[in-house]
């Protein structure tokens, strides 16, 4: 992937993204119209487009439509807006990727130099989809084939099985109703074959009820998506389980180099202590995974109101124009307004970015700055709820922490007692938040926890939600907080409902 045509109407997102293309080595073309675009394509091959979809003479979108052989020539798609329609549509012709300018164009950037580099140094892992769905089949082969997967079929669970004994693969995709068989056998089989063990099996299926999902992972499953599927997270997935299967082989190969010099009893402690870390890893996986469609809920609801208001804002606009009753004041007063929503629109998605940025190392930080970072997230969400948060701050103590990670914690907590207020109907419905140096505590006057089960809530896949609850929440949240801070996580009940204690001990804490 040498070639690359450059389509955006913005000569300062042009040059920015050839001069930072050029400079990895690429031979970058420039477009600034459709016209031109056109014109670089019929006398030029290119092996990537990068397409900004509003051209001044015409849509990109028709230009997608006109290339042809899409699995050969990738398309990165640039856009300043976001559109869902549109998205899945380009996503269904087998566009790489669809980003969004952002106000910050060097984060914009390195996103398309990510996806570019991701497929330039990505083997040709190999994926099995067994679905009878001709149309599900071809639609992930549209998806994943520009990303150098190569993708096979298999119709029916016989064709499936005697393909992975023929064959290596990489992943498996897997559909839970067959025709010759249920998807929870083919598992079980799958499973039961040492070879198997650490492939990962992705389920597809059309009904995703909390004990389906559950089924499916204790029976062998890595991970669980409903039909249809989100283009975005269908491939961060696939991804993710890739990297994932490939890291776990290279390590083993690098355990196997060890065996030379460790004693046996040596290698078998190591060993399971490893699986007990991998096995945490990907119960964070799942459960961050959880959290990110609550989180993108939450961007929804928060982004309604002032959208709405900036399309009034612009009505009122147009209005004065057609009226000719054009007035300077007024005018002022709307443009100002409409600038702080934008701004609002900027710093909530900014905040929802800081959530999923990954931060590897201990940063100095404390209760106050996380619980202020937890509430501007659920915002919306708490205040649609008619839930009263009232936050008593005593002593602020900095702490060192992997912020995301107790961000996470506290967020789980928060939802527990939302959704806990939420289903009692709780009138009125009050959460408690009190920061003492080194401890935090969250109590909801929801009326406490059962006695029979307060033992249980911290255990995996443990849940007192019929319908919605997976179990991985507060067991993730005990984790993180006693195994990565070597603190605590407490609950106990109160008068007023259950109270969840977090305290960080001296070897987290700032000396």
């Amino acid at each position: 992937m040498k070639n690359i045509l450059v389509i955006e109407d913005s000569k300062t997102m042009n040059n920015i993204i050839t001069k930072e293309l050029s400079s990895l080595g690429f031979e970058i073309s420039q477009a600034f119209t459709l016209k031109d675009a056109q014109n670089f394509l019929s006398n030029n091959k290119y092996s990537l487009i990068i397409l900004d979809l509003h051209l001044p003479d015409g849509e990109g979108s028709e230009l997608i439509a006109n290339i042809q052989c899409l699995t050969k020539t990738k398309v990165v798609v640039l856009t300043s807006t976001q559109d869902d329609e549109l998205r899945d549509e380009l996503f269904a012709y087998g566009i790489l990727d669809y980003i969004i300018k952002d106000k910050n164009l060097l984060y914009s950037i390195s996103e398309i130099v990510k996806i570019i580099q991701t497929v330039i140094v990505k083997e040709k892992d190999k994926i099995l989809i067994i679905d009878d769905s001709n149309f599900i089949c071809k639609q992930v082969k549209t998806v994943l084939e520009p990303r150098n997967y190569v993708v096979q079929k298999a119709n029916s669970a016989k064709k499936g099985l005697e393909l992975l004994g023929k064959e290596s693969f990489d992943l498996l995709i897997l559909d839970m109703e067959l025709p010759d068989m249920h998807g929870i056998k083919v598992l079980e089989k799958i499973r039961k074959q040492s070879m198997f063990i650490n492939l990962p099996i992705v389920v597809l299926s059309g009904t995703s009820t909390p004990e389906i999902v559950r089924n499916c992972l204790k029976n062998g499953a890595s991970d669980f998506l409903k039909k249809p599927f989100i283009f975005e997270e269908f491939i961060l997935k696939i991804d993710l389980w890739i990297d994932y299967y490939k890291q776990k082989k290279q390590n083993k190969e690098k355990t196997k180099e060890l065996e030379y010099i460790n004693t046996h009893l040596k290698e078998l402690v190591e060993e399971e202590v490893k699986k007990n870390k991998e096995k945490d890893k990907l119960m964070i996986i799942k459960s961050r995974q959880i959290q990110m469609g609550e989180m993108i809920a939450m961007i929804a609801h928060q982004w309604r109101q002032p959208l709405n208001a900036i399309a009034m804002a612009v009505n009122l606009i147009d209005i004065q124009i057609h009226t000719k009753n054009l007035n300077e004041k007024i005018i002022l007063d709307i443009t100002s307004k409409i600038h702080n929503y934008i701004q609002h629109l900027s710093k909530t998605i900014d905040d929802f970015r800081d959530f999923f940025k990954p931060k590897k190392d201990m940063q100095k930080s404390n209760f106050k700055k996380i619980i202020k970072k937890a509430l501007n997230l659920i915002e919306y969400d708490v205040k649609k709820s008619g839930i009263k948060i009232n936050l008593k701050v005593e002593n602020v103590k900095n702490i060192f922490v992997y912020e995301n990670e107790m961000l996470q914690v506290v967020l789980n907590i928060l939802k527990n007692a939302q959704d806990v207020l939420k289903a009692k109907g709780v009138s009125p419905a009050l959460i408690n938040i009190k920061v003492d140096s080194n401890t935090l505590s969250i109590e909801d006057n929801g009326g406490g926890i059962d006695n029979e089960i307060i033992s249980k809530i911290f255990e995996p896949y443990f849940s007192t939600k019929e319908k919605d609850g997976t179990g991985l929440g507060l067991y993730m949240s005990k984790l993180i907080v006693e195994e990565h801070l070597q603190g605590e996580l407490l609950v106990k009940n109160t008068k007023q409902g259950a109270c969840f204690k977090i305290v960080l001990k001296d070897s987290v804490n700032e000396k």
